[in-house]
């Protein structure tokens, strides 16, 4: 089977909010700031059924994040995610696919911002906590050009966290969940499993797993941004990735990662990698 490096983060609305079970202390918290660079430029998208959809021009995607979690409680954490989007369309490939050549250009701007509740249920050997996850489409658009900053949807979502550590050194946790999505969009539902270990007493390194299947039940359609593959409806992956960390005794501390994937639906087929900064307290 093919597998293929792609920008997981391109899907942010969807993305599993980070965590698992284990929540931050009232008062407590953890900030982070995270870009996700292509190596290059993309002109495939991978479509069902191990399929390919070559595109007329050449396209990039930079994603900006902020990520915030905080303890309102010791049961309770709000989680806010803000990202910003640099896109673009360039030069035009040698053989068209498509009737229609759209016009390039670029667009920059917030995309799908995300304000989440978790509640933790069992704080036990086994942590099990659930949260309320909520999208919104503050998002930019010309649509003319294909090109589009995030999800023109609102959605909403209900997810289940449950993990364990099985020693100081190494944890385990699986997470997921149903969102229904406004405008005629699919509903879908996600699926992450992630395992970590710690080599050292300040790097960590973690494997990680996520599926995303749309339930193909809306309508919305638009050819422009097949053509790109921003954030068009009935997106869909099977990934793996690899994560790591290395944190000061200051609480700030550096993370890197990279993703694969074994499938997609009108995802990008393009190397990518992320690099952030994060603060806890």
């Amino acid at each position: 089977m093919k597998t293929f490096l792609l920008t997981i983060l391109l899907i942010t609305s969807t993305y599993i909010l980070a965590g698992g079970p284990w929540l931050e202390k009232k008062k407590s918290g953890y900030f982070q700031f995270q870009t996700t660079l292509p190596v290059t430029s993309y002109n495939r998208l991978f479509l069902s059924g191990n399929k390919q959809l070559d595109l007329n021009r050449s396209a990039i995607d930079i994603n900006f994040q902020a990520y915030l979690e905080y303890g309102i409680t010791d049961q309770l954490n709000l989680i806010a995610v803000l990202p910003f989007k640099y896109i673009s369309t360039g030069s035009e490939q040698s053989q068209l696919t498509n009737p229609t050549l759209l016009p390039n250009g670029n667009l920059s701007g917030i995309g799908n911002y995300k304000i989440a509740l978790k509640q933790q249920i069992l704080n036990k050997k086994l942590k099990v906590a659930v949260s309320l996850q909520s999208s919104f489409k503050p998002i930019n658009h010309v649509l003319e050009k294909g090109l589009i900053t995030g999800y023109n949807a609102n959605s909403i979502g209900l997810y289940t966290h449950i993990g364990k550590s099985f020693s100081k050194r190494t944890y385990s946790f699986i997470e997921g969940g149903f969102n229904t999505v406004s405008n005629d969009f699919s509903d879908f539902y996600e699926i992450h499993y992630e395992i970590g270990y710690q080599f050292k007493n300040s790097v960590w390194g973690a494997f990680t797993l996520d599926l995303r299947e749309s339930l193909r039940n809306g309508s919305y359609r638009n050819e422009n941004l097949r053509q790109t593959g921003f954030y068009t409806n009935d997106q869909e992956y099977f990934s793996f990735g690899f994560k790591s960390s290395y944190e000061l005794k200051t609480k700030l501390g550096f993370s890197a990662a990279v993703f694969g994937a074994f499938t997609g639906n009108y995802v990008a087929y393009m190397t990518t990698f992320s690099l952030g900064i994060y603060k806890k307290w």
